[in-house]
């Protein structure tokens, strides 16, 4: 540019020229700026500086149920929970695992200690009601003396092998024992109708057709129900605490 300013006359084409050649000194290639690729690592902290973080287990283990069972027993004089809470479908699940095989002989002998009884109380069968009848009724007769009434509930906690049997007796019918049976429990007190009412849909099936006036058919709905029953029973998917409730008022 210094050429410019001296006055010099620079035609239109030397002045392009001029500016050409300076523009060329001043070519600028450009690049395109490295891509920057920003790498995190994590690192494990050395074990001996991390904090262990500890699940705690809601499920209640066998002991814990055991020493509850215990606790039962020291209350109430006996180690047959009823079924109608989480401790009494623990016992029924160990009569299970010991019925197959499944309990070690440890646990066996804990169970034992609290004179746990291997058979729920409520599924006897007949040689079982028989061999410990005598007792039974004599417990029923001073249950009558002290409650003015044979209502035993089913789940009877100072005596659940009792609220068992009456339960079982009753399942059986009166037409399934001999007189003579028939006469101790009528002199002891024994009521064959319960007025405690299981809100079961099994049970409160069970009744209505238990129930039904002599000669008068079932409703449709209670047909199916009964139906569905016997062909339960047929596949071995029913207890035989319900087979023996069915058995009492239909050919299963």
């Amino acid at each position: 540019m210094g050429a410019l300013t001296r006055g010099a006359t620079v035609s239109r084409a030397a002045l392009c020229a001029l500016l050409a050649g300076r523009c060329a000194a001043f070519t600028y290639s450009a690049r395109p700026p490295r891509s920057v690729t920003c790498r995190f690592v994590l690192e494990r902290a050395p074990s001996e500086t991390r904090k262990k973080i500890v699940r705690k287990s809601t499920q209640t283990t066998w002991e814990e149920r055991y020493r509850e069972l215990s606790t039962y027993r020291s209350t109430w004089g006996t180690a047959d929970a009823p079924l109608g809470d989480p401790l009494g479908r623990w016992c029924r699940t160990q009569r299970q695992a010991h019925a197959e095989g499944r309990l070690d002989a440890e646990r066996v002998a804990m169970l034992d200690a609290l004179e746990f009884s291997w058979k729920n109380p409520t599924e006897l069968s007949l040689e079982e009601l028989e061999a410990i009848w005598d007792t039974n009724v004599e417990s029923l007769r001073a249950y009558v003396l002290e409650h003015g009434n044979g209502q035993v509930p089913k789940k009877y906690k100072l005596n659940p092998r009792l609220g068992g049997w009456v339960a079982a007796v009753r399942r059986r019918g009166a037409d399934a024992l001999p007189s003579e049976r028939r006469s101790s429990l009528e002199n002891a007190g024994f009521e064959w109708i319960s007025t405690r009412k299981c809100g079961s849909a099994f049970m409160k099936n069970f009744r209505a057709l238990r129930d039904l006036p002599k000669g008068e058919a079932p409703s449709q709905e209670l047909q199916a129900w009964a139906e569905a029953q016997k062909k339960l029973a047929a596949k071995g998917g029913l207890s035989s605490e319900r087979r023996d409730y069915l058995a009492s008022v239909m050919d299963l």
